[in-house]
């Protein structure tokens, strides 16, 4: 979908009610150098601002944050990793990239990215292990912090990583 077709994520944010008033930078999302928008646009830090106040309200910034970049969001909270699936990213690119596999079916693997849009990403993805790739978006720091947790749990030698909203981990 082409940048200049989408809705600004602010406005999508205000019209779900997850925040007070219009900022008007947040409206604006203005691009980078030579026309290319930057990594982390105001809308998406107030998205994000939106994400860190409580559970629910994560899931409808990433909702917004889904209809904003015209992938399917993935809610890392609900998620059961096979952790051998991390094999296929090196965990320095991972965290480089904000990148995490979450599901290999047959020749595709399913990815939770904090820019779906980076077809950089996905294109070197598809390259080197001969798969198709799925992006989804998924909130950036609950990306950064399933990365950390999933690698780490790998090198203890777990078989799997779930979320903590994952159905079958007991809640407290």
């Amino acid at each position: 979908m082409p940048t200049d077709d989408k809705r600004p994520l602010g406005r999508i944010l205000l019209q779900r009610k997850l925040v007070p008033r219009e900022p008007e930078e947040e409206l604006r999302e203005p691009k980078g150098v030579a026309g290319v928008a930057p990594a982390a646009p105001p809308a998406a830090a107030t998205a994000q601002a939106v994400a860190d106040e409580s559970n629910d309200a994560e899931t409808d910034a990433l909702l917004a944050l889904s209809e904003r970049s015209g992938a399917p969001a993935l809610d890392l909270r609900q998620v059961n990793i096979l952790l051998d699936h991390l094999d296929l990213v090196p965990r320095e690119v991972a965290e480089a990239l904000r990148i995490l596999p979450v599901m290999l079916r047959d020749d595709r693997i399913y990815l939770a990215m904090a820019d779906p849009q980076d077809k950089r990403a996905v294109d070197e993805l598809e390259f080197v292990t001969g798969k198709s790739v799925r992006p989804f978006i998924a909130v950036q720091t609950t990306l950064v912090r399933t990365i950390t947790a999933a690698y780490e749990a790998k090198a203890r030698g777990e078989r799997e990583y779930r979320g903590s909203r994952d159905p079958a981990v007991p809640s407290s």
